[in-house]
């Protein structure tokens, strides 16, 4: 079937509307509108979107940059106080704090009376039961773990013997056994001045998509001293006082000025290039003491029931507004979990058989040391994504502008008969394609047109002037007349129909 006959075959109108006005295909035509006051407004959006892409975008926020995130390894060691010496050194004398300046130990005179559970009960600390207090070395009040340190604040001691009733001949076991290990307590006792103690951190830090690597020996690094998310009166009082005994205290991590309240930056002590705090310190700057309650109702303190706090080293090799760094920067944040408790048991022989054992039962505080922050790399994959992505911005600035033309301001209405453009209907173009160049010249003589430009301006110049070919005649040949039929009728029907 020819195209001609297939165009009969559509019809004119669909529930009144014309076809080629439901079906008409919309394109960009470019106009360009003399009013100074809408390319005015364009232009200043466009202006804005450049300042944002390019101002604020990629050199404030390093749009430029591809950021991965950072990865470590880290080496935990407690040591006990020492008078500013290595405690494996000879001669190196440790500096503990008297008991009696200890109000968590039990003192040895009438102001202590002892309970039958191996507490104490102390006129100078009626909140909380006392124990006796030990001393203890680094490596003794401490389980180290990966990435993790216990610092042991409390500790029950139990002496176990393995049941013999329970075996026929040992390891045969009996047919019954209703207690496997006869447990006696031995001692209940509190480490005496754990917050003197100190925390040595030795951390690396890799990025491997970026094949950045380095060491805390390389890097520079501060402690944060603010707000966590769960910040009460008292968290934040003492948080205070440590900014503001600490003289090193500052407002900002470089470049900050002294204060004396938080958030402060406290610059960490060194040894041999590593990083070291107070166990005392850090508890400071998550806001918390080991003579608070340990949660509500416990009837402990924290010191008894211990608590977990969260360390994290944030890396960063970048700052905003300021592009790449030439060295890695960290800062310690350390956050204690509400109302959290922490235990764990450790088991030693105390014979050679094994039967029997001496069990401590440690309460502390755990460190859980975790890495954060990201560390950044030029990358030009980045740069593009970036300029592709702020370009549908630049496009937004010009659909804002046209719905603003046309719905908002004042002369909306000519601007939206300057923006829209209909074209004649094409349904006639076939017709007028099929005559000379004469005939084309003649009707738009007769119409008092131009006659110049191609033979398309031609034909569009009559079809915008509403041209209309004649109306079949009678003459209209048989043959063509029954190929149009034909379109019209259903399929399967016959002009005898």
């Amino acid at each position: 079937m020819s195209c001609r006959c297939c165009r009969r075959c559509i019809p004119s109108t669909i529930c009144g509307a014309d076809v080629s006005d439901l079906f008409a295909y919309s394109t960009t035509k470019y106009i360009k509108i003399r009013d100074a006051r809408l390319g005015l407004l364009h232009y200043g959006l466009m202006f804005l979107i450049v300042v944002y892409i390019l101002v604020y975008q990629l050199i404030g926020k390093l749009g430029y940059l591809k950021f991965n995130d950072a990865q470590n390894t880290v080496r935990l060691t407690l040591q006990e106080p020492t008078q500013g010496c290595n405690p494996n050194d000879t001669g190196c004398k440790d500096n503990f704090a008297s008991l009696s300046q200890l109000p968590y130990c039990c003192a040895q005179n009438s102001s202590c009376k002892t309970n039958s559970d191996g507490s104490c009960s102390c006129d100078y600390r009626t909140s909380f039961k006392d124990y006796n207090c030990t001393w203890l070395s680094g490596t003794d009040a401490s389980v180290i773990r990966e990435s993790s340190i216990v610092v042991a604040t409390f500790i029950h001691e139990y002496d176990q013997s393995l049941n013999t009733t329970c075996f026929n001949s040992y390891p045969s076991a009996a047919n019954n056994c209703d207690d496997l290990w006869l447990i006696q307590e031995k001692a209940s006792l509190f480490a005496a001045d754990v917050e003197a103690f100190t925390m040595l951190i030795d951390h690396s830090v890799t990025s491997p998509k970026s094949g950045l690597a380095t060491t805390s020996r390389q890097m520079q690094g501060m402690l944060f001293v603010g707000d966590n998310g769960n910040d009460g009166d008292v968290s934040k009082a003492i948080k205070d006082e440590l900014c503001r005994s600490n003289p090193k205290a500052v407002t900002a991590q470089e470049g900050g000025s002294s204060t004396d309240h938080s958030p402060c930056y406290v610059p960490p002590n060194s040894a041999d290039g590593l990083d070291y705090f107070s166990v005392g310190t850090l508890l400071q700057a998550t806001g918390v003491t080991l003579e608070g309650e340990s949660y509500p109702g416990s009837g402990h303190s924290a010191r008894y029931e211990g608590l977990t706090i969260n360390l994290l080293i944030d890396y960063s090799n970048s700052r905003d507004w300021h592009g790449l760094q030439p060295n890695i920067s960290y800062l310690y944040k350390p956050s204690v979990v509400p109302q959290s408790t922490f235990k764990t048991t450790l088991l030693s022989p105390s014979s050679l058989n094994g039967q029997q054992m001496l069990k401590k039962d440690i309460h502390g505080v755990l460190f859980e040391v975790r890495p954060s922050g990201q560390l950044a790399v030029f990358d030009f994959t980045q740069l593009l994504l970036q300029l592709t992505t702020s370009l549908t911005l630049l496009a937004l600035a010009t659909v804002g502008v046209n719905i603003l033309a046309q719905y908002v301001l004042r002369y909306r209405h000519y601007y939206s008969e300057a923006l829209y453009d209909r074209t004649a209907d094409f349904d006639n173009i076939s017709f007028l394609e099929s005559q000379s160049d004469n005939h084309l010249r003649q009707e738009l003589e007769d119409r008092n047109l131009p006659t110049s430009g191609t033979r398309e301006r031609m034909i569009l110049r009559l079809m915008e002037y509403g041209y209309r070919p004649p109306r079949p005649t009678s003459t209209a040949s048989s043959d063509e007349f029954h190929r149009g039929l034909f379109c019209a009728l259903p399929l399967g029907a016959t002009s005898q129909d």
